[in-house]
């Protein structure tokens, strides 16, 4: 076993989990913003190299500072952002969201607490899990910023009337799958394969002791095989893992991963144009690339690849460009609404981008 492969299991291990405690990590509360971008999976130094560049949406790479997030996965970042101490900011805040990871309890993984996911309406001002109606299986299984954009607009122009004075927009991008690159994810097709989900209530289970041991020893063998092609297929959405393996070039997967940030700064552009007030950019995590044998985003990895994000603050300009309603159901107070996804769609969303 090499350096680089030690050093990967060590990062994010027992002993990776107990050392990103002590990363000086910085929670987005402490920071000032009246709105407030997550661009997922965003690595600093992508975000100074499109600054360089020179986007609408972003200052020159000076302009480009940085924090340590308080996660290096999702799920790791939802748990300490959105923990109880935090209770009183959430309260004045709406979260609008587009990541799935808002309605999983996310007990395998283990550095989360029990006290956080999943997210209620109950715990913010506003609470718009947008990826339950908006998500799209197109050419990628995702949701586009588009969405998100319309729906901040929105409830930053009515904070007054919905009680509120920020808005927190969690994008998915420049998370993958990238927009640019589909053949390399699984499509919504596959959805039948990933379904691997099952709520425990499974009429159909068969009883082992009920069957011939010919049978029996047919459908362990079948059950054998299905495991192998789970094995062979685990990194099939993530191209951090396909890299690691040679299965993709690092030239294609840095090129396709600029494309949708810039694609998600696009609309945060439309955003600029549309709001009054302080508009941050961050993330709640990057992606590493062979790092101290990192790849990808595994939770509880002290890794400065994955903990140090981006941090810009620009001033927003609300032109009237655009004129988005707000979403239905905004002003309910109840989640009538969370049954209309189910578990299946849940997990195959989280597969898509890579999680399962």
């Amino acid at each position: 076993m090499d350096f680089a492969t030690i050093s990967g299991k060590i990062a994010t291990g027992r002993i990776g989990h107990a050392l990103s405690r002590l990363v000086p990590a910085t929670s987005i509360w402490e920071r000032e913003w009246d709105v407030c971008c997550v661009l997922d999976g965003c690595r600093l130094d992508l975000m100074r190299e499109v600054a360089a560049a020179g986007h609408d949406a972003l200052p020159g790479p000076e302009g480009v500072d940085s924090l340590w997030s308080v996660g290096s996965q999702s799920a790791e970042w939802m748990d300490r952002t959105f923990a109880p101490e935090y209770r009183e900011e959430m309260a004045r805040t709406a979260y609008v969201t587009g990541n799935p990871f808002s309605s999983q309890s996310c007990e395998h993984i283990l550095i989360t607490s029990d006290d956080v996911l999943p997210l209620e309406a109950d715990d913010f001002g506003v609470f718009h899990e947008a990826w339950r109606e908006e998500w799209v299986d197109d050419d990628i299984s995702t949701i586009p910023p588009d969405s998100l954009t319309d729906a901040a607009i929105a409830i930053w122009r009515a904070r007054e009337e919905l009680g509120i004075d920020r808005v927190l927009v969690h994008y998915m991008q420049p998370h993958a799958p990238f927009r640019s690159q589909p053949g390399w994810f699984f499509g919504s097709a596959d959805i039948e394969h990933w379904g691997q989900f099952t709520d425990g209530d499974d009429e159909d289970e068969i009883d082992l002791e009920d069957l011939e041991p010919a049978e029996r020893e047919a459908l362990e063998a079948l059950a054998e095989a299905e495991a192998k092609e789970d094995d062979d297929t685990d990194s099939m959405n993530d191209p951090w893992i396909k890299l690691r393996n040679g299965e993709l070039a690092a030239d294609a997967v840095w090129a396709a991963y600029r494309d949708n940030l810039e694609w998600v700064l696009d609309d945060v552009a439309r955003l600029l144009a549309n709001c009054d007030g302080r508009v941050a950019m961050t993330s709640d995590h990057g992606n590493a690339i062979g790092e101290y044998g990192v790849w990808s985003h595994p939770p509880g990895t002290p890794v400065p690849a994955l903990r140090r994000v981006p941090w810009v603050v620009r001033e927003g300009h609300d032109r009237g460009a655009c004129e988005p309603a707000l979403p239905d159901g905004i002003r309910e107070t109840s989640t009538d609404d969370e049954t209309a996804t189910d578990g299946t769609e849940i997990e195959s969303r989280l597969e898509a981008l890579g999680y399962r």
